[in-house]
């Protein structure tokens, strides 16, 4: 519990049997339930995470094997932040590369700004590779020119929401593309109770389920149809 709020983590997980435990034990107490969500796991993440949840009362073990065009990123977030219990729900990759452990500032910030939802921003950061930079760069930019707003990490990873917010995400999305519509879905739904906090971007454990070029033109196609369309409503695994 943090501020009196309880907090609820939720992770995508596939293959991550080699760190998964040791990522678990570093959580901050903070965090009252860790959702862990597997997603076509091929190692031993689902028999790892079954040990855990014997050891950590807190830690839960899901599984989601959904996908589309074999991605099933979307899915695993949907189905746990619809199983979250806490008022305040943190979603991160579960590669270790976003600061968990700076909740508090994070939710600090929200507080003084009013913010119900807050996308955790890596960029601009000299560390993380140009051609990544660049790639969201230009994402952001085509989400400027659709919809005329200002977006500084479009396919950011970590975000943190007052659980009561959840229904007006309309999230549908089982692929990669959650990410960008998350954040566009909240903008629209949210106003001004939505906005973007500077986080700086750690080292990833393992390596990394992306093709980035193929990812990056996914997102530029997805982000341009969903300009005009619209689909509501959020998924869950039975």
């Amino acid at each position: 519990m943090l501020y009196g709020l309880t907090i609820s983590l939720v992770m995508p997980c596939r293959n991550e049997a080699k760190h998964l435990a040791r990522m678990v034990a570093a959580i901050p107490d903070f965090y009252d339930e860790i959702i862990c969500v597997s997603n076509k796991s091929t190692d031993n993440t689902v028999a790892i995470g079954r040990q855990l949840e014997k050891l950590y009362p807190r830690f839960h073990l899901l599984v989601d094997d959904r996908v589309v065009s074999g991605i099933g990123y979307g899915f695993a977030h949907m189905t746990g932040i619809s199983r979250a219990k806490s008022s305040i729900i943190v979603c991160a990759d579960s590669d270790g590369t976003y600061p968990i452990e700076d909740l508090p500032r994070i939710l600090g910030i929200m507080k003084n700004r009013s913010l119900v939802f807050a996308s955790c921003s890596r960029y601009p950061d000299k560390n993380i590779p140009f051609t990544l930079q660049l790639g969201v760069k230009v994402l952001n930019l085509e989400i400027f020119f659709l919809y005329a707003i200002i977006i500084h990490d479009s396919l950011s990873g970590m975000w943190v929401f007052e659980r009561s917010v959840v229904p007006s995400l309309h999230l549908t999305e089982g692929d990669w593309n959650l990410s960008p519509q998350i954040k566009l879905n909240a903008h629209k739904y949210l106003g001004d109770r939505f906005g973007e906090i500077k986080v700086t971007q750690r080292t990833r454990l393992g390596e990394t389920k992306q093709s980035y070029v193929k990812t990056g033109l996914g997102h530029l196609k997805w982000i341009f149809k969903n300009r005009f369309t619209q689909r509501e409503g959020i998924q869950s695994a039975d």
